[in-house]
């Protein structure tokens, strides 16, 4: 039971962001050029047009605002624990040099930079899906402060406290993060193309072939 509890209880506050930028992006997703087509009474009366479809959220925006959602929200436990560690750590400062835990004093020097990056998730998963100003270069700003932090974060980890068992959990959620931060990158793609199907800029112009227009 508390296990249903604690997932429901983590799914709460993504949902509701989740329909809350999805409601707000309703109608900023516009018209894309989708192709053009040839129409006339004749071969030589032919014109080719540009046929327009309504613009949608695209599914890779989707999934990195949802899972921004899901690792934003541990913004809430983590500045928490950030305080934990900060008086332990501070109690440490009192002990003997072998009798301090590297582990504590890692992840609190790192508090400040994981909790910037848990709260700008939360607000760029919104940002995204409402389609905001800048959404994709916000999108690779964060993700890049998120893979400079995680990466960082495992070494660290790895160079002073070694293989423990004890920083297996740490590792794991931070391999987790970069993760994340692919698929940011591949969101911020996905809303770079939208924008240029959206100003035509994806397909060649009437009379041209792809080859000549990429080239």
């Amino acid at each position: 039971m508390e296990i249903v509890i604690l997932v429901v209880g983590s799914l709460l506050l993504p949902s509701l962001l989740y329909v809350v930028g999805r409601v707000a992006g309703r109608d900023v997703w516009g018209l894309v050029l989708s192709r053009y087509e040839k129409r006339g009474g004749s071969a030589y009366r032919a014109a080719e047009v540009p046929v327009w479809v309504p613009g949608k959220t695209p599914r890779s925006v989707k999934v990195a605002a949802i899972t921004s959602f899901l690792l934003g929200q541990m913004v809430i436990p983590g500045a928490l624990a950030a305080l934990v560690g900060l008086v332990v750590s501070l109690e440490m400062f009192g002990r003997p040099v072998e009798a301090m835990e590297p582990i504590v004093l890692i992840l609190t020097a790192s508090a400040p930079s994981g909790l910037f990056v848990a709260g700008s998730l939360l607000g760029l998963g919104v940002l995204m899906l409402r389609r905001g100003p800048n959404a994709a270069a916000r999108a690779r700003w964060v993700a890049r402060w998120s893979m400079v932090h995680n990466v960082l974060l495992i070494l660290t980890l790895l160079i002073v406290c070694g293989a423990k068992r004890d920083i297996v959990p740490i590792v794991a959620y931070a391999l987790v993060s970069l993760a994340h931060v692919a698929l940011l990158f591949v969101a911020a793609r996905a809303l770079d193309a939208h924008d240029e199907a959206q100003a035509g800029e994806n397909l060649p112009a009437p009379g041209e072939t792809a080859t000549t227009a990429a080239g």
